[in-house]
């Protein structure tokens, strides 16, 4: 069944199965499964209908700028 979902779906999925915080726990699975395999394997419509969707994406832009830039910036 879970076949049919990717590496960062099922991670999701699974923390979600676990019971308890699921919000939380999910929350925090789906931030690690999103920076180790990458925003390409976030589904469209999940990202979608998660609030503020847009601000985190260029705040990720810019902190990857300034990491890649190898240089200190404090204007975030």
């Amino acid at each position: 069944m879970l076949l049919q979902y990717n590496e960062f779906q099922r991670t999701v999925i699974y923390a979600v199965s676990l019971g308890g915080d699921t919000d939380t726990i999910a929350s925090m699975a789906g931030a690690i499964a999103g920076a180790c395999y990458g925003i390409d394997y976030i589904p469209a419509e999940w990202s979608d209908a998660c609030e503020a969707t847009h601000t985190a994406k260029q705040l990720a832009d810019k902190l990857y700028q300034i990491v890649s830039a190898g240089h200190d910036d404090s204007s975030l």
